[in-house]
C-alpha cells in the first residue's frame, strides 16, 4: 500500500512514514516474527512493516491513531482472519487484552519521535505481558536508551534506567533521514528491547518510577536535595547509598536498592 500523492502527513501526529522496503525487510528479518507469536504494531501507517509481518500468519493487532488509515488497512488486510486493525492511541491500549495467557506480546513500530517516551513508559507500564519490543526512534534517543551507569555521563537518565532496569536494550542498525517521507530532521535507529527480570527484587514498581523521573528531572543536585523534595520530608540515616551522590553516578541495581529502602522507611 503506497502513500497516495494527495496524502498529508499530520504534524500534530508526528508523522514520517518508512518508505524504504529493503529497511523494512532488515527490520522484520531481525525481528524474525514466527506463526505461534503475537504482534503489536504501533502505528501501521500504510503497512511497510504490516506487508512483511502479517504473512507469517502470527496473531497480528495494528494499533492506529490516524482514522484516515484505519479503513484503508482494514481493506488491505481483510482476507488476513489472524489480523486486527483498531483505532486507538497505543498510550491507552489495554495491551493485557491482547495477550494470550501462554504467549506475550511482541510490539514493533515506526514511533512518532515527539512522543517517544511516553509511548516507551505506555509498554513498560504493562512490561509483564510483553516479550520484547523493537522500535524506530531518534538516533539521540537510541543512544540514551542504551547508555550506561559506568558512563556517567549525560546520556544516562530516565529512558536509560528505565529501559534497563526492566529489559536488555541494544541498537540493531542506523538509518539517515532519506528512507522516510516525509524526511525528518534527525538520523534514526531501531532499538530492541528484550523483557527480563530486574536485576533485584523491587518492591514498588510504580513507586521506583516515580522516584527515577524525580531524581533525573533534578541530575544537577544531589540525591539528598532531589529526594528529600520528592518525599517532603526529611531522609532518615541509614540508607544504602550515599546521599551526596548525584543520580547518574548510581548503577540501575544501587537505585533499586534505594528505592526499597526508602519504601520500608517513607511512612
Amino acid at each position: 500500500m503506497n502513500i497516495p500523492p494527495q496524502f498529508s502527513p499530520k504534524k500534530s501526529l508526528g508523522q514520517n512514514f518508512l518508505i524504504d522496503a529493503n529497511i523494512a525487510r532488515k527490520m522484520v528479518q531481525l525481528i524474525a516474527p514466527q506463526p505461534e507469536d503475537t504482534i503489536v504494531e504501533i502505528g501501521p501507517g500504510f503497512g511497510v512493516l504490516t506487508k512483511y509481518l502479517i504473512p507469517i500468519g502470527c496473531r497480528y493487532f495494528g494499533i492506529e491513531i490516524d482514522e484516515r488509515l484505519v479503513p484503508l488497512l482494514q481493506k488491505e488486510y481483510a482476507a488476513y482472519p489472524r489480523a486486527e486493525i483498531l483505532h486507538q492511541d497505543f498510550r491507552k491500549a489495554d495491551l493485557a487484552a491482547l495477550a494470550a495467557p501462554e504467549n506475550k506480546l511482541r510490539l514493533v513500530g515506526n514511533i512518532p519521535y515527539h512522543i517517544t517516551s511516553s509511548i516507551v513508559f505506555a509498554a513498560f507500564a504493562q512490561h509483564r505481558v510483553l516479550r520484547d519490543m523493537t522500535l524506530t526512534v531518534q538516533k539521540e534517543v537510541a543512544e540514551r536508551i542504551v547508555a550506561a551507569a559506568e558512563t556517567g555521563g549525560k546520556d544516562y537518565g530516565i529512558l536509560s534506567v528505565i529501559s534497563q532496569t526492566f529489559a536488555q536494550t541494544e541498537i540493531l542498525f542506523t538509518m539517515s533521514p532519506h528512507v522516510f517521507r516525509p524526511k525528518p530532521e534527525v538520523d534514526s535507529a531501531v532499538v530492541r528491547w528484550t523483557f527480563q527480570p530486574p536485576p533485584e527484587n523491587l518492591l514498588d514498581e510504580a513507586f521506583y518510577v516515580r522516584m527515577v523521573k524525580a531524581v533525573f528531572g533534578q541530575r544537577r543536585k544531589t540525591l539528598r536535595r532531589s529526594l528529600a523534595s520528592f518525599l517532603q520530608k526529611e531522609l532518615s540515616p541509614g540508607l544504602p547509598v550515599d546521599l551526596q551522590r548525584r543520580p547518574e553516578t548510581l548503577s540501575i541495581r544501587e537505585l533499586i536498592q534505594l528505592a526499597n529502602a526508602l519504601i520500608l522507611t517513607k511512612d
